[in-house]
């Protein structure tokens, strides 16, 4: 949906960026379903996670993607979605641990958590400008207080 998105925003615009980006997660999503490069599906996604940000970062010193917020989140979101899935696969596969604890209930949580906001942020398209204009926008409210009456 994402990548849809981003398709129509980009048609009349010189920046396709945030194009560039939907366009890879979609492509990593997909393969990594599909495509094993190694034999555990949790070890497969941390492969999968690191070519992806590998590939943004090779599109960003090659200047098919502008360095942005949204390329930077994505960056940071696959990393933790990583250290998540390597974690996990550890539990998993190295000690060999079946029962379920509260990392389980957390991992679940946090990698979805992570998906959707990655995914917001191409969506949102945040950047530095519109940050910046928001906080302008919000400091003068916390300064004098915001009024309910």
């Amino acid at each position: 949906m994402a990548f849809l998105y981003c398709f129509v925003k980009s048609i009349n615009t010189p920046n396709k960026s945030s194009l560039y980006l939907a366009a890879t997660m979609l492509c990593s999503y997909v393969l990594s379903d599909y495509l094993y490069i190694v034999e555990h599906v949790y070890f497969n996604w941390i492969v999968y996670d690191f070519l992806t940000i590998a590939f943004i970062a090779f599109a960003i010193k090659r200047v098919k993607v502008t360095p942005s917020l949204p390329a930077y989140f994505i960056i940071v979101g696959l990393t933790i979605n990583s250290v998540l899935v390597g974690f996990i696969y550890y539990d998993l596969y190295i000690l060999g641990n079946t029962q379920e604890w509260w990392f389980w209930s957390f991992y679940s949580i946090s990698i979805n958590l992570i998906d959707i906001l990655m995914i917001a942020s191409l969506v949102i398209n945040l950047d530095y400008v519109n940050i910046n204009q928001g906080a302008k926008a919000l400091k003068p409210m916390v300064k004098n207080g915001v009024s309910n009456g």
